[in-house]
């Protein structure tokens, strides 16, 4: 079967995941009728993870690409903040892949921010020693105030956390390691040991914000190009790409998306941007 050039996702229940932290503005955007007022928290957009592969077309994504997705793409919406926690890098021994990711705000109430990475003179050590009397590690890091069209790359090993009052689109490697460091008293599992052996203290996030000129982000395997001007010709894609509306609306051949929507770009697509409109392009290698 012939694919179109801009695959649409097709949220369901294995693809909606309830958290204690999240809002209600994903079961209204992606649920179904007796989604409404669940604390949906993630959905996760297109994946090809096992056991979590998401749809397009009506059949699984990893069939309609005939192989895996270089990366994985979500929609996160926090109510509360979410753990602290550290992602780990690629493992050359085992092969196993770590978890670069990128946050792309969509929606961000007044005052909402995210934590990434220590703050300047701030040491492993001193970390590791807040963390072991089970005190909240926050004021040790770099606050972060967000709004609406900001874009963080946040690189592997980034001690970090989101905020509450956020609505963002999120590109990662594909992988679903998280070591949490932090969880406010919660009785979920903390692995600090493992999360600080992880830690890169240097590490922080690239961030570009609304207003900045248009400009391409690029982390050890994340691309994120800001898309300027109002028409643009994309070739066929090595590899599928990850189209994004922050803010305004584009035409995608002959689709409307409009903030908020996601698209997965498998072909050659023209792109007509509204005036205004904030339009990124992602991927992976």
């Amino acid at each position: 079967m012939k694919l179109t050039p801009l695959l649409r996702p097709q949220p369901g229940a294995g693809t909606l995941k309830e958290v204690p932290w999240g809002g209600t503005r994903l079961a209204e955007r992606r649920g179904g009728d007796t989604d409404r007022g669940r604390t949906i928290g993630e959905s996760w957009e297109f994946s090809t993870l096992p056991g979590r592969v998401s749809r397009a077309n009506d059949r699984p994504l990893d069939h309609l690409l005939g192989g895996p997705l270089p990366f994985l793409a979500k929609l996160l919406d926090t109510a509360r903040a979410l753990s602290v926690q550290i992602h780990p890098g690629d493992d050359p021994d085992t092969g196993a892949l770590g978890k670069e990711e990128a946050w792309m705000i969509l929606e961000a109430e007044p005052g909402a921010v995210v934590w990434a990475g220590l703050q300047p003179g701030i040491t492993p050590d001193r970390l590791a020693a807040v963390l072991r009397a089970a005190a909240d590690p926050r004021d040790l890091l770099q606050e972060h105030p967000v709004i609406a069209g900001m874009i963080l790359l946040i690189p592997a090993g980034t001690v970090h956390a989101i905020g509450g009052g956020i609505l963002l689109a999120e590109l990662q490697q594909p992988a679903d390691r998280t070591f949490r460091l932090y969880d406010y008293g919660s009785d979920r599992e903390l692995h600090r040991e493992a999360g600080l052996a992880h830690l890169d203290p240097s590490a922080r996030p690239l961030i570009w914000r609304p207003g900045q000129p248009p400009t391409e982000l690029r982390g050890a395997h994340l691309r994120l190009r800001v898309l300027g001007g109002d028409h643009h010709q994309l070739p066929h894609p090595a590899a599928p790409r990850l189209l994004t509306v922050l803010r305004g609306g584009c035409q995608a051949a002959d689709q409307r998306l409009n903030a908020g929507d996601l698209g997965l770009i498998v072909g050659a697509l023209d792109v007509t941007l509204d005036h205004d409109a904030l339009v990124v392009l992602g991927d992976a290698d």
